[in-house]
């Protein structure tokens, strides 16, 4: 044993078996692990080629808008997906470096999965903007940046909006200011009525007092009730005497001629007390008449005493009201004249109307101060009447004098207040009675335009509120979940705004209908340049729907505009109504054609108003009521903008504006549509209807149909060599195929979208 160790016989055989046998299992494994790798890239572009030809099998009708979708059944493109998959497999080929290779499909382990839908607006937004980015910019900028950027029209548009603006808060200024001034001047009136009137009255009533203290004198009543119970003592005296001596006469008489000395003697005595009698009952008569004047004297002197406080405290609290009112006239005039400044100062303000401000009458503080002081003054002299009154209680002619003088006083003040300030009044009374007829006048006018085109805003053309087209209304917009327009919302869990939103009803009063007309310069000026995405969106709704004049516009040689969208709008299931329905969403024709007249309606109106505001009359400017000059020049604007409209229905352009741009820069139906899609602009109300209208029109349902897909197939190439090696590197990283057999098998995926 041991020399067999020793030995060196076949010591390089041995040798160069320990060499070259790893190198050859080396080789071996290098080489089916190259196969599998060819194999697995062979099955990775196998599946991306089978997912790319299910794909290519998209919509032909949803095509037509731009999209793309699978609508076909699942089993037939999973169909579709394995015959590619196999096909492009080297299993199922001959020859060339394909002999190296045997990759094989395994049977039923090929599978489909659709992600998303066109339903899913993210998805669908994304087709629009890839079918819309190489067409929309150009028209848009053309048609209408363009138009209104260059010639500046935008911010002379946005100029006329900002003077509607300051008009209105001028004139609520104003208005509170004018108000508090005639409830003040109609305090003050009731104030001099009150002062009037208790003039005459204390007059009379001091006249009177001065007459019964100068019968009274410096009697009182208890003196004169004294006097009064002596002298009806005396006179009972008189009398009892009187009845006596009468008594006694009459026994004289009897006695005869004896006694006819002492007869004649008891006539003179009874003749001298019954003048002693008379005179005391003169005496007592004018006891009695003198306390009679003397109760009325203090009667008239406590009710004048009690009166003179409440009619005191009636002409103080008339006197507050004024100086409050005053005060309120006063604070809406500073806040004007702030408001003024402010607007004076104000950059920008090209419109010749903003001249108007300039008119405003403006009062100042002396004018308020001598109002003020002058009620001040006649309540503060009528309160100096009531101390005169209160301390005096005998009105002798010296006290009655001084309190006449008294009385005079607050009168005479107020008189003189009265007189001046009637003056002013009287001309401010007038000055607003006539701008209040003047703008009356004005509103009538604009009613009358209004009115007219409410008449107009409706129409559908012939027959487009019944029948079909009231069916296909129903499907778009059916209450509950049923409706397609609901559908789309839920299943993007959007909130849904079905019903649609009201624009300009034209409903309102002149006033409210010009400030909309004007917020709607405001919202373009407003617009900002970051709006790709929704102008992409906006043009594809245009160039892919019916509107009310589609197929009528011409062009600049007066012949038809060419149509060339695939999708044939004006063959759809609601003609010339489309893009209305998209911008405002009513269930009905009328009430979407109505919104749409009414919002372009107001755009003319207030284009038309700012032409107005740039050249108003110079008598309006003056007039002292900017909002007069608005609704003046509203009054001439409403009749053009509804001219305007006229020729916009009829598939006609209308210039932009004959003041703000070059007369040749024009604007059609659909342009104004086009600035009505860019200030509603709201994704999730868009996108919804779009769809909802495709479906309609195409009786595709989006949620069917898939633009995602991610296809997942397993197949198997053979080993040549060591299965078993190969095997042990399963979970090692370094392959991921499974080895069963002698043939290892692997998974290969491929996500591709539209």
């Amino acid at each position: 044993m041991r020399s067999f160790y020793n030995s060196e016989t076949g010591t390089v055989s041995i040798y160069l078996i320990i060499i070259l046998v790893p190198i050859f299992f080396l080789q071996a494994v290098l080489i089916d692990f190259a196969r599998v790798k060819a194999a697995e890239r062979e099955a990775d572009t196998a599946a991306r080629a089978a997912v790319r030809s299910v794909l290519s099998a998209f919509d032909t009708e949803l095509q037509k808008y731009g999209l793309f979708g699978l609508t076909g059944e699942p089993e037939s493109s999973k169909s579709l997906f394995s015959t590619i998959f196999k096909e492009n497999l080297s299993g199922s080929s001959s020859g060339g470096f394909y002999k190296m290779l045997d990759t094989k499909p395994e049977e039923g382990r090929a599978s489909l999965t659709s992600l998303y839908t066109l339903a899913n607006h993210p998805v669908f937004k994304e087709q629009i903007l890839e079918h819309m980015k190489y067409t929309a910019p150009i028209e848009f900028v053309l048609e209408i940046t363009d138009k209104l950027q260059k010639p500046g029209a935008v911010k002379t548009l946005a100029n006329g909006s900002a003077y509607a603006k300051e008009a209105e808060k001028i004139e609520k200024l104003l208005a509170k200011r004018e108000e508090s001034l005639d409830r003040a001047w109609a305090e003050t009136v009731k104030l001099k009525e009150e002062l009037n009137g208790r003039h005459h009255t204390y007059r009379a009533r001091i006249t009177e007092l001065n007459r019964l203290s100068e019968l009274i004198g410096l009697n009182t009543a208890d003196g004169v009730r004294s006097q009064i119970k002596t002298l009806e003592e005396q006179i009972r005296s008189l009398s009892d005497s009187i009845s006596s001596l009468n008594g006694s006469l009459a026994a004289a008489a009897a006695a005869g001629p004896e006694a006819a000395a002492a007869l004649q003697g008891m006539m003179d005595r009874i003749r001298s007390l019954q003048d002693q009698l008379t005179e005391l009952q003169s005496r007592l008569s004018d006891l009695k008449t003198l306390l009679e004047n003397i109760v009325k004297y203090t009667a008239l002197l406590a009710a004048t005493k009690l009166e003179i406080v409440s009619d005191d405290e009636k002409v103080q609290n008339l006197q507050k009201s004024v100086q409050e009112l005053l005060g309120e006239a006063k604070k809406a005039n500073d806040e004007l004249n702030t408001e003024l400044k402010r607007v004076s100062s104000a950059t920008g303000n090209e419109l010749k109307a903003f001249e108007a401000f300039k008119g405003l009458k403006l009062l100042s503080e002396d004018d308020f101060r001598t109002y003020q002081t002058g009620i001040a003054s006649s309540a503060a002299l009528f309160s100096g009447f009531r101390s005169g009154i209160g301390s005096t209680n005998l009105f002798t002619n010296a006290n009655a004098q001084k309190i006449h003088a008294a009385n005079d006083a607050y009168q005479a003040q107020m008189d003189e207040t009265y007189k001046k300030q009637l003056v002013i009044e009287t001309e401010r009374t007038k000055r607003n009675e006539t701008i209040r007829k003047e703008k009356e006048k004005q509103r009538s006018k604009i009613q009358e335009v209004l009115n007219r085109a409410k008449q107009a805003m409706g129409d559908c053309g012939t027959d487009q509120t019944a029948g079909p087209v009231s069916t296909f209304y129903e499907t778009l917009e059916e209450k509950g979940e049923d409706g397609l327009y609901r559908k789309y919302m839920t299943l993007n869990e959007s909130p849904s705004n079905a019903g649609g939103s009201p624009v300009y009803d034209l409903e309102g009063k002149p006033d409210t209908e010009i400030q909309h007309a004007m917020s709607l310069l405001e919202r373009l000026g407003q617009t900002g340049e970051s709006i790709r995405n929704e102008l992409f969106i906006n043009e594809y709704a245009l160039s892919q729907f019916n509107y009310r004049t589609y197929g009528r516009e011409l062009d600049g040689s007066g012949q038809p505009k060419p149509l060339h969208a695939l999708s044939e709008p004006s063959g759809h299931k609601l003609p010339g109504q489309e893009v209305e329905y998209l911008l405002y969403g009513f269930n009905t024709c009328a009430k979407n054609m109505s919104s749409a007249y009414g919002e372009m309606f107001a755009f003319r109106f207030a284009v038309r108003i700012v032409e107005e505001l740039m050249d108003p009359k110079n008598e309006l400017l003056q007039a002292g009521s900017p909002l007069l000059v608005l609704l003046a020049s509203a009054a001439e604007a409403a009749v053009k903008a509804l001219a305007d409209m006229d020729s916009l229905t009829e598939g006609k352009a209308v210039p932009i504006s004959s003041k703000l741009t070059n007369p040749l820069f024009t604007f059609t139906y659909k342009d104004y549509l086009r600035i009505f899609l860019l200030l509603h602009s709201s994704d999730s109300n868009l996108l919804a209807r779009l769809q909802s209208l495709i479906e309609l029109n195409t009786e595709r349902t989006l949620d069917h149909a898939v633009t995602y897909i991610q296809g997942s197939a397993e197949s198997s190439v053979s080993l040549w060599f060591l299965p078993g090696l190969m095997k042990l590197m399963n979970g090692t990283g370094i392959s991921s195929c499974e080895v069963r057999e002698n043939r290892c098998r692997f998974i290969s995926r491929a996500d591709l979208a539209y």
